[in-house]
This record gives structure tokens, sequence and C-alpha cells, in this order.
């Protein structure tokens, strides 16, 4: 008897962190869609949830059997998998809140389909005030920035014009209403811009629209500040993204403070981020930029 209360307490001391009691394993469900984004995500999570001794299966969209979920912290990487999902989970049966997080989606997507209740996202979207402050640090003799404006930036256009206003800063935009209208809004806008914004639109950016995009403003002489590493390598000056092994660690931690109990905003902004810079663009438009390293580091600050 001893011998076993010695054992359930070393058991506890080891899962402690994660959640877990003696005798309850902490079990996880990942459903993803089937992109390569989505599957690098889903095996950093499962690695980390398992080092620290979930129980963790995974299924693509399509191939899932969510009526075995059970008890299961649920993990959505993607719109269309969260939609797959139960919208009310079975809450867990060790102490804490439910356990359902929700990543790879966009604030655009969450406004178009409601999160369920229970749920916590974590969004592909950096916040407006870390874009604002980056043009700032980087750029800081460029004071008017512009922003070809889809359908999925309207609702937060006024957001991100005050933050850009809070660092005496200018915003300025075109409207675009389809692809189309991407190149001669470019045109129109260059002139009044001494850096161009790149946020997350598939109407503005798309792989029909990058490369002219990209050519256009490198013949003006106007960096581009984008959100993806893709975008990077293809010809902008900075990037702001989140990589899959930053969203999988803000993943983890908001799964296991969900099994904790603890307090976790609904939708939350990513919580790590990297910052890229492409050198060789720099130094072709004569800019003497500070490194990603030293960008990141600052960025990292001024959120705080």
């Amino acid at each position: 008897m001893i011998a076993r209360l010695r054992d359930c307490l070393l058991a506890l001391a080891l899962t402690v962190m994660t959640g877990g009691a003696c005798g309850t394993e902490s079990r996880a469900f990942i459903l993803r869609e089937d992109t390569a984004i989505a599957r690098q995500t889903s095996e950093l999570i499962a690695a980390e949830l398992a080092r620290q001794g979930w129980s963790v299966s995974e299924a693509s969209l399509g191939a899932a059997e969510t009526r075995a979920i059970g008890d299961a912290a649920v993990i959505a990487l993607g719109p269309k998998a969260l939609a797959a999902l139960p919208a009310t989970p079975a809450p867990p049966k060790v102490s804490g809140g439910r356990a359902a997080v929700a990543a790879l989606v966009t604030r655009d997507a969450l406004d178009e389909r409601p999160l369920p209740g229970g749920w916590a996202a974590i969004v592909l979207d950096q916040p407006p005030g870390r874009w604002a402050s980056l043009v700032q640090m980087a750029f800081p003799g460029r004071r008017a920035s512009g922003l070809l404006v889809g359908a999925a930036h309207r609702k937060w256009l006024p957001l991100l014009e005050r933050k850009f206003q809070e660092r005496q800063l200018a915003l300025v935009e075109e409207m675009v209403a389809s692809a189309e209208e991407v190149m001669p809004a470019l045109e129109r806008l260059l002139p009044r811009a001494a850096v161009l914004l790149a946020l997350p639109d598939q109407v503005v950016h798309n792989h029909n629209t990058v490369q002219s995009l990209l050519l256009t403003t490198y013949r003006a002489g106007v960096p581009v500040v984008a959100y993806s590493e893709f975008y990077l390598q293809a010809g902008a000056a900075i990037a702001l993204y989140s990589t899959p092994a930053q969203i999988a660690a803000h993943v983890v931690e908001t799964v296991n403070a969900l099994r904790e109990g603890r307090a976790v905003a609904a939708v939350q902004a990513p919580r790590y981020f990297t910052v890229g810079v492409n050198a060789t663009v720099a130094r072709s438009l004569g800019l003497h930029l500070p490194s990603g390293s030293e960008l990141k580091d600052k960025l990292r600050d001024s959120d705080q």
C-alpha cells in the first residue's frame, strides 16, 4: 500500500505541469487540414505533448472519426478542421476547463464562422501594433506606409490606422475588390508610400499577383514588409510571421493552460514570431536595416 502511494506521488510530480494525475492519462486528438504547414505543425505538437506524457492521436481532414474523441483535448489545425469537429467537445475528466484549441486560422475566418463556445483560437494574424512598431523600427525615416486593402482587412483597418498614428506614422490605402484591380491600385498607391505593407489577403496577395507586385515596388524603390517567409524569399525586404514550431509551442501552452483551469483568451494573437530580413533586397535598395534578430528583440520588448 505504501509502495503504491509512493508510485502515485511520483507520477503526480512528473505530470503536474501537463495537468495529469495519478491514474488519469492526458489524451489529445489533433485534426488537421492536408497542407504542408498543418502537417508540420501537427507533428511538432504531437511530439511535444508526447514528451510531456500525453497520449496523442492525429488524423487528416476527411479521415477522422470524431465520435471517438471522448475526454481528449481537441486541437483543430485550419478553419476546415475546426468546422468538422463537434462544437462542444466533452469536458476533460481531470480538473480544469474544456481543452479545445484551434490554430492556423485567421480572424477573418473566425468572423465568417464564429468560434464555438469553450474553444480558444490562436490566429495567424500578427497584431496591428506589432506591424506598426516593425515599420517604425526598420524605417525610421519613412513616415508613409501603403496598404492594398481587400475585404479581409476592411474591418480591421481603423485599428491598424490608429496603431500607426500612435507612432506618428501615416497609413495610406487603396481599396481592392478583385485580383484584376491589384496592379492599377498599386500604381496609384506607390507615389504616396515609402513602404508597402503586405498583409495576408487572398484577393491582393496570391500566386498571380506577388511577382508583379514585387517587381513594381522594387522598380519604384519601395521596400515591401510582408507576412510570410515565402514572400521574404520572393523579394520582400522584411517579413513578420510565425513558424510552425512557434505556432506549435503556443498551442501546447494553451492546451495545458486550459486543462489546468487557467484563464485563456478566446482569440489570441501569435505569442511567438520571427522577423526575417532579405539582405540582398535591402542592399540593392540602398537600405541599412537592423538584423532580423535585432528587430525581433525590439518588437518583443514593445509588446510587453
